[in-house]
């Protein structure tokens, strides 16, 4: 019994290692209606003119955001910062991260202006350039990151919390898909955003600290047009992630006719971010035809029948010749009469008869008797 629990014990223990990401926080079958496959623990699609929700599956549920917060980040920055060619300075502090923490690897008093920087947080994600904006903007970073959620009140992102300005993990820090969607769609009104998120590769200039240019490659590779995750509909994108978000990506697309927002959170392995952003692009611009409604059965065409055909029936063997004469012999009958009245008639004088004839017999025995007993 004790071997039997074991192996028991054994076997749920790897199936349950087997789940992909996000089945444990709700039954989530990877097949959804309408022919639409994604694998992502939240996903929204959203109206960027409307801001209408189009689609969404886990869109208000609460997930970690990872870099995506740097969309928020280089909002605060398009509306703090009139001109863009500032320079900042990189500080101790901005540089000074988490082994695990991606980076431009920036150094200490290194001059870039606002708007490389700005290509630094949403190309490449560098988290030295994140704080170092957050520092040029409000002077030390707590007070930039008050100005975020602020802002993220204002735009109805009423389920984000942000603790920092590159979205490292830390406790309390929280936002969903529709949030994070909301907060897009504040970002591409600005043109210089737009232009930003749809680079694929931009040359960082020389430095004070580098004489030659350093390149930055986009990370959503659904802008580079060499990946085969590119997508002709997508503008640009920022994709983030931390192993408590696992991967994230929330992506500008438009087809001239409609633009939409689609936010794509708690997803693994990483190219399921670009799969699922496509599979939901595809869905919303190209839609599965509505199925036709049933078509009347057609009523069957009338047998054809040779004129012939129509004669009544008969029996051969009683076949009376065309030429034979058969006389219709009337009934006897006259306008007073019926036949059941004839009928009663015949019965009556058979009645009468039957009658005389018994009295008759009757009269000759009691003459027979007299003769012969008296």
């Amino acid at each position: 019994m004790r071997k039997f629990l074991l192996f028991t014990i054994s076997v749920l223990i790897f199936i349950t290692s087997a789940v992909p990401v996000g089945a444990s926080d709700y039954a989530k079958a990877v097949a959804r209606e309408g022919g639409l496959y994604y694998g992502a623990g939240s996903v929204l699609v959203m109206d960027a003119r409307t801001g209408v929700v189009l689609y969404e599956t886990e869109g208000f549920t609460r997930r970690y955001p990872a870099s995506i917060t740097k969309i928020m980040t280089a909002l605060v920055v398009l509306e703090q910062v009139e001109d863009l060619q500032e320079r900042i300075t990189i500080s101790a502090n901005a540089v000074d991260l988490p082994h695990y923490a991606g980076r431009m690897n920036m150094v200490a008093g290194e001059s870039i202006t606002v708007l490389e920087a700005l290509y630094g947080i949403m190309l490449p994600s560098a988290n030295d350039i994140a704080r170092a904006l957050a520092e040029h903007v409000s002077g030390n970073i707590p007070d930039f990151v008050a100005i975020m959620n602020s802002r993220a009140e204002e735009l109805g992102a009423y389920n984000t919390r942000f603790i920092n300005p590159c979205g490292l993990p830390g406790y309390n820090q929280f936002t969903t898909a529709y949030d994070m969607a909301l907060i897009k769609q504040a970002a591409i009104r600005n043109p210089v955003y737009n232009q930003i998120i749809g680079t694929a590769y931009f040359n960082l200039p020389p430095t004070n600290f580098y004489e030659e240019t350093r390149l930055m490659r986009n990370s959503n590779m659904m802008v580079r047009p060499a990946r085969d995750e590119f997508n002709a509909y997508v503008v640009g994108g920022k994709t983030g992630f931390t192993n408590a978000a696992q991967h994230t990506l929330v992506t500008f697309a438009t087809n001239q006719e409609l633009s939409i927002i689609i936010s794509v959170l708690y997803a693994s392995p990483r190219g399921t971010i670009f799969t699922d952003t496509a599979a939901l692009i595809d869905f919303i611009f190209n839609p599965p035809p509505e199925p036709e409604p049933p078509k009347p059965e057609p009523e069957p065409a009338p047998e054809y029948i040779p004129e012939e055909a129509h004669e009544e029936p008969y029996d051969e063997q009683e076949t009376v010749p065309a030429f034979a004469y058969i006389p219709q012999m009337p009934i006897n009958i006259t306008e007073a009469e019926t036949i059941e009245e004839v009928s009663g008639t015949e019965a009556v004088t058979s009645a009468t008869m039957s009658i005389a004839i018994a009295v008759t017999a009757l009269f000759a025995l009691a003459l027979i008797r007299k003769k012969y007993y008296n």
